[in-house]
């Protein structure tokens, strides 16, 4: 797996935020800016045709109308769009929002999938529920080629879903929003007790608000990895 970091970031913070893109052709996150980010390092919105949503808040699907609308400028092949099952109706109304003129050709180039368990090219894919905010859906997804898994969490607490991912993945690209974690969000206090318990598992944090990274930094803990933006590394 080739992975390139997009955003670090929490939506506070000076970094981007969060999103990474699997091979140059499966995004995980659609956060403000992505488009964007996307052509400074030279891949083309339009040439994306996998997004995987990990939940629907602003921070991470809210540049899905200039995703969507770059697709249709190039005319390429549709869009297929990994999400949970409100995902089709809060992306229409937003893109009915940003580009009302344009929302026939629109609504016509991408593909909803809803599945708990799919497969895109040699990566079969399994979500896995998370605990964020209330009313808010989240999951976490484990991507599995041959005998190596890796896990990308979303937005989350710790709850029983990071414990199964941290258990089972050898990678795991993992929420760390704050020095101290609650209920919604992983803290550093939390991801020094995961990468503790389950040191077969490599943590590699993202969503960090700030001063979240220079602490990780300073833990010099083997198994823990603060992300930054425009990171890029084989797994």
């Amino acid at each position: 797996m080739n992975l390139k970091i997009l955003g670090s970031g929490s939506i506070f913070s000076k970094d981007n935020s969060a999103s990474c893109l699997v091979d140059n052709k499966i995004l995980i996150d659609v956060p403000n800016g992505t488009c964007k980010t996307l052509k400074k390092i030279g891949i083309e919105p339009s040439n994306i045709s996998n997004v995987i949503i990990t939940h629907l808040h602003g921070d991470h699907y809210f540049d899905m109308p200039f995703m969507l609308l770059n697709k249709i400028s190039a005319d390429n092949e549709p869009m297929n769009i990994y999400c949970d099952v409100s995902g089709e109706n809060k992306i229409y109304d937003l893109t009915r929002l940003a580009f009302p003129n344009k929302l026939d050709k629109i609504s016509q180039c991408f593909k909803y999938n809803t599945s708990n368990k799919f497969n895109i090219g040699e990566y079969s894919i399994e979500k896995v529920k998370m605990e964020h905010e209330e009313g808010i859906e989240a999951n976490g997804f484990i991507f599995k080629q041959k005998d190596i898994k890796i896990g990308f969490t979303g937005d989350t607490g710790v709850c029983q879903g990071i414990q199964t991912m941290a258990q089972e993945c050898n990678y795991l690209v993992c929420d760390c929003n704050a020095l101290k974690g609650k209920k919604s969000h992983i803290g550093v206090n939390d991801i020094i007790n995961l990468a503790e318990k389950y040191k077969n598992c490599t943590f590699y944090t993202t969503h960090m608000g700030n001063g979240v990274r220079e602490e990780i930094i300073s833990l010099k803990i083997n198994n823990l990895i603060p992300l930054n933006d425009y990171d890029e590394f084989l797994i």
